[in-house]
């Protein structure tokens, strides 16, 4: 998969995978089923690698920023990683002032909060720039997702934790490390991914 020459083709192919996946764990697991966190990792304008964290490092919120960010140190120097999507579940505000300070998974349970909804989230990085999109989406019975329209900010200020787009930045700012000629790539690549997977990600990549 290549040819995805800037940012908004990235977060498009981002958007249509993660609407998919997600439409597809209601409709085999229910509602309140969540789909996990994915980085696409990109390389120029192709797709090289897709990395999905497990279940089991989910709730821990400190210990998958850590995971995620090792991660794409790792992508960076086996696969000469550009950008990353990193694509997550979340809540968003059309009401920032209302919901500024206050936790937003007991904001969103509360009926009389409309303002508040469930999205999925898109985080892309590329050098210095950062780029955020957020669809909002309703479950409805039997077990149906229903998109909204996307919401698309530029900058860090519309995401309360600014971290997952700053580690990303500096893990992509890291001089590649050459390795030695004679190195099969494929074999060495082999091994990377191998790390990525003690991280506790499943990976496909080139």
């Amino acid at each position: 998969m290549d040819g995805f020459d800037d940012a908004l083709d990235k977060m498009a192919l981002a958007v249509e995978s993660a609407k998919v996946a997600k439409s597809m764990v209601v409709k085999i697991d229910g509602i309140g089923e969540e789909i996990n966190l994915n980085l696409l990792i990109w390389r120029d304008d192709e797709l090289v690698a897709v990395a999905q964290l497990l279940s089991e490092f989910m709730e821990d919120k400190e210990d998958r920023f850590l995971r995620v960010v090792n991660a794409v140190c790792i992508f960076r120097q086996g696969w000469g990683a550009t950008a990353v999507t990193m694509i997550a579940e979340a809540y968003c505000s059309s009401d920032p002032s209302a919901s500024k300070g206050k936790e937003m998974a007991e904001l969103f349970a509360s009926p009389e909060n409309a303002y508040i909804r469930e999205c999925l989230s898109f985080t892309h990085i590329d050098g210095e720039d950062a780029f955020f999109l957020a669809v909002p989406f309703v479950c409805v019975p039997p077990r149906q997702v229903v998109y909204g329209e996307a919401l698309r900010h530029r900058g860090s200020g519309v995401i309360r934790d600014t971290r997952y787009p700053l580690g990303i930045m500096r893990a992509l700012a890291l001089a590649v490390e050459r390795y030695d000629e004679g190195v099969d790539e494929e074999y060495f690549r082999d091994l990377l991914a191998r790390g990525v997977m003690d991280l506790g990600f499943e990976v496909n990549y080139k």
